[in-house]
């Protein structure tokens, strides 16, 4: 992480007098007031490449020219030149009098004798298991190369993978990366147990550039440039080609500019620019299964979506299965200096939002499971510098980013083709099954994406088994799963809920639950502040924590922590999250999960708790840690139906109790009396366990319930005195004297 020391002698570096050249690229360090703030600069059309949240204000890095200084000035915001890295200055030195005879490592496009293109060349001619097409000519005519691993021919029973990079013509070190790991695959893998056999049931493809004009316009002219060199009329050059594809093309203006002079220009139509367009056609000629587009410098693994905060896949796990988590990512950063021991993974937004890039349009438009690799997080070269894009010319350091990458692209090739079995680095073991998503205040149910027909159920305090309204629109259906979503007002505050049918059913029970509408709900810490995921409040921190009540779990199996959140933190200050513990009867606090990055929308996170097994009680607590963190909605489930089994014939509740939820002592059940014979009272756990079983002579149609004092079946009162009845929901069952059975549900929360 860049300390808060760090930025503020960036500040102290004045903006120069001077004006640049027409061309020429800086990279600028100011601070805005807030994200609101920061979405403007975004709005227009700056190139922001780091954020870092401050208690009230937000650090910013970009990349610009005049005109964007300019721009910056007229609202009030200075920019600072940022000095460059020692080493990187010494590379820009050397580039400046020796052009790409400058560097030992990199290679650019054009030379003859060690251009990317005649390495590209001269290593398929010398693999008979390597081919070479060219999938397109750029605007300025150079060919668009993609090279072949494994079988020649193309057979469509083969899983497709495909490696690419450089989007960013600046990103010297994603090329680097695709080149060493075609020489991988075509030299190593083979003699690696399993390696050959793997080889001949892929088709596998590297791209090694995919913005050859813009690449060998920063070896030989502006080595930040970003865009690719279509002339734009105007006497700006170039397109973001990584907001030029079709999948939300020109969503917003802060994920995506429609100005030709911004670094993040668009483009005047989706697939405008023949590189984006030739990229496309292979993608329909060649289906492709797996993805993975290496970028610069975030130090990250993202996936779908990406276009606005909030958004979640339907495969949510499956990317997760294989990009780890923020807790246990799949990749490892071995170099020294690394700011975090490894990349940060999540949903691409959590970096910022983009709109008509490669892997939202890859996911969308053919179910690819497709990942952006953002390289290591630009620290710090042999001299102590933060290097950024301007990754060092050095063999040891490049060797290293690929020996970290290389086990995640090679879970990747492995997963094709079964992505609902996919393992990685950080998540071995068999996929996870269908489940949910949310419990709380809508139900998101995530079944087999083949489910059709399917129902979503829930049980309440006042009905049993009811089916509720569920829907899965164009975003929900996924390549593994399928996500129902049900907005009706009759699923908010479910006690279980269920969804699919058959074997493939998937059921959970509430067992605990906690809002920042309930002052009273035994929650401590954080502050109540308004506008939440469900109701008008929520809980927020900063250098704050949230703590659960003690939770009982004995017996429960398949627990699961749900909870929606939104949060302004920076993926390149990963000092700066939210942490998620879990306490056992009273123990050590153990680590669940960690949130980090930035979401300006409300959205929900799905937790197991493994920890949790075996445990009679746990306790669950929210550390924000420097991070503007809310919380909202948490709620704590178990797997299970019991409680649907059992009354899947319920009639509509009509036991009155005086409260719901039971705070106090005692709850007073009413009830229309039948008369003559005896009635029975029986009180159930939604797991179906006894509590409380009595027989009131002549059906008087009232009883009073005393939930400090645990009563098992067949005991009396005093047998049983001083045990309490357990926080959570419960199933109060009357058998009137004519034998009609009565249902209702109850919460107790002493």
């Amino acid at each position: 992480m860049r300390s808060r020391l760090a930025w503020a002698l960036a500040l102290l570096a004045a903006w120069p007098t001077a004006r640049l050249r027409a061309q020429e690229l800086y990279e600028v360090s100011f601070t805005v007031g807030s994200p609101a703030a920061l979405d403007s600069v975004r709005r227009l059309g700056i190139d922001v490449v780091e954020t870092h949240p401050f208690r009230d204000s937000v650090g910013v890095l970009a990349v610009v020219a005049d005109r964007d200084a300019d721009r910056l000035l007229a609202r009030g915001i200075v920019p600072r030149r940022r000095s460059r890295a020692p080493l990187a200055a010494a590379q820009e030195a050397r580039r400046a009098a020796l052009g790409a005879r400058a560097y030992t490592v990199f290679r650019d496009f054009d030379d003859p004798s060690r251009g990317v293109a005649a390495y590209l060349r001269g290593f398929a001619a010398s693999h008979a298991n390597v081919r070479l097409d060219s999938i397109g000519v750029t605007a300025e005519g150079r060919p668009i190369l993609v090279a072949k691993v494994g079988p020649a021919d193309d057979d469509p029973s083969r899983p497709n993978v495909i490696y690419l990079a450089t989007y960013h013509a600046r990103e010297w070190v994603a090329t680097e990366m695709a080149l060493r790991l075609l020489s991988w695959l075509a030299d190593s893998l083979p003699t690696q147990p399993g390696g050959a056999a793997l080889l001949a049931s892929r088709d596998v493809w590297v791209l090694p550039v995919a913005n050859p004009d813009g690449y060998e316009y920063t070896f030989t002219t502006t080595r930040l440039w970003r865009k690719n060199r279509r002339p734009n009329g105007d006497g700006s050059f170039g397109v973001d080609l990584n907001r030029n594809h079709a999948a939300f093309y020109g969503l917003d203006n802060a994920g995506s500019s429609p100005e030709p002079a911004s670094e993040t220009y668009r483009g005047p139509a989706a697939e405008s620019e023949p590189e984006t367009r030739a990229i496309a056609a292979f993608h329909r000629a060649h289906p492709m299964d797996a993805a993975i587009t290496y970028h610069s410098y975030a130090g990250a693994i993202l996936w779908p979506w990406g276009e606005r905060d909030g958004m979640v896949a339907p495969d949510e796990p499956v990317f997760a299965a294989l990009g780890g988590s923020m807790l246990a990512p799949a990749i490892r950063d071995g170099l020294p200096g690394a700011p975090q021991a490894g990349y940060a993974a999540g949903p691409a937004w959590t970096l910022y939002p983009t709109n008509g890039d490669y892997a939202d349009w890859a996911y969308r438009q053919a179910g690819t499971m497709a990942f952006t690799v953002e390289l290591t997080q630009g620290c710090c070269d042999a001299q102590g510098g933060d290097y950024g894009f301007e990754f060092p010319d050095d063999e040891a350091m490049l060797a290293q980013v690929f020996h970290d990458n290389l086990p995640f692209a090679l879970a990747l090739l492995t997963s094709a083709g079964d992505p609902a079995h996919a393992t990685g680095p950080a998540a071995p073991g068999a996929m996870p099954a269908a489940g949910f998503e949310a419990v709380w205040p809508d139900v998101r149910a995530l079944l087999p994406a083949g489910t059709s027909g399917s129902t979503v159920q829930v049980a309440t305090d006042s009905g049993v088994a009811r089916t509720v309204g569920a829907h899965a629109d164009s975003l929900d259906h996924g390549k593994v799963f399928v996500r129902l979503q049900s907005d009706d007002p009759a699923a908010q505050g479910a006690l279980a809920a269920r969804a699919g049918g058959g074997p493939g059913r998937i059921a959970v029970q509430v067992i605990a639950r906690g809002g920042a509408e309930t002052a009273e709900s035994g929650w401590t810490g954080m502050t109540r502040v308004a506008g939440g995921a469900e109701g008008q409040w929520s809980w927020f921190g900063y250098d704050d924590t949230l703590t659960s009540p003690s939770i009982p779990v004995a017996g429960r199996q398949g627990l699961t922590l749900y909870f929606w959140t939104r949060h302004d933190g920076s993926l390149y200050s990963p000092a700066q999250n939210g942490r998620v513990e879990l306490q056992r009867d009273g123990g050590a606090w153990l680590p669940v999960g960690r949130v980090e990055g930035s979401s300006g929308a409300w959205y929900p996170v799905a937790m197991p708790l493994p920890l949790a097994a075996g445990a009679g009680a746990i306790a669950v607590r929210f550390i924000a840690d420097g991070m503007d963190w809310r919380i909202d909605a948490v709620a704590v489930t178990a797997q299970g139906d019991d409680v649907f089994a059992a009354t899947a014939s319920a009639p509509t509740a009509d036991v009155e109790v005086n409260q719901n939820p039971v705070r106090s002592g005692t709850v007073t059940l009413r009830w229309t009396a039948a008369g003559g014979a005896a009635a029975r009272v029986q009180i159930f756990s939604l797991l179906g366990t006894p509590v409380a079983d009595t027989t009131l002579g002549g059906d008087p149609g009232r009883w009073v319930w005393d939930v400090r004092t645990h009563l098992a079946p067949g005991l009396g009162a005093a047998a049983a005195a001083g045990v309490a009845v357990a926080n959570g929901p419960y199933l109060v069952v009357v058998t009137r004297g004519d034998g009609r059975k009565l249902r209702r549900r109850l919460i107790v929360a002493h």
